[in-house]
């Protein structure tokens, strides 16, 4: 139950973060959002409290890969990909709009990524995404305790497509 409020309150509050702190103009690195008709396959993914069921991926420099991720938890998880840094610095602000969440009391609606997806309990999203080279690249969700958790995977390239 403690975990519920904790994703409701973070979602709520990177709502109300202005679109300067995250979102679509809070890129991550490790490519863009892909065309569906470019996937060169599909990787169904299950989400649990707390993992993935994909461990790590291998795909190649420039490659579309179309991701359907379940969730199968009772809290709200993230898919995003981007470097190892930048989901650190995500996981700041994550555990920073909470800290204001809790001090305002206020909710707002779900947040948007352009390097992910939110995936509510009990929903499949798709996610299309064309990679391209990054330093250390990595798929996670950074909601608080989630990534630490073990809910993270490596991404390694191997060669082009």
């Amino acid at each position: 139950m403690l975990f519920r409020r904790l994703a409701v309150g973070v979602l709520a509050l990177a709502a109300a973060m202005p679109a300067s702190a995250h979102g679509p103009s809070h890129p991550m690195s490790g490519g863009k959002p892909g065309d569906a008709a470019r996937a060169s396959r599909t990787i169904e993914i299950a989400a649990t409290d707390n993992a993935f069921s994909l461990k790590s991926l291998s795909v190649k420099d420039g490659e579309t890969v179309r991701f359907v991720i379940r969730n199968d938890g009772f809290e709200t998880h993230e898919f995003l990909i981007g470097t190892a840094a930048e989901h650190a610095e995500h996981l700041k602000m994550m555990k920073a709009m909470l800290e204001q969440q809790k001090k305002s009391g206020r909710a707002a609606p779900a947040m948007q990524h352009d390097s992910g997806v939110m995936v509510p309990p009990g929903e499949t999203v798709t996610f299309v995404w064309t990679f391209a080279r990054a330093a250390n690249p990595q798929f996670a969700c950074d909601i608080p305790g989630h990534y630490e958790d073990g809910m993270h995977g490596a991404v390694s390239f191997g060669g082009s497509r």
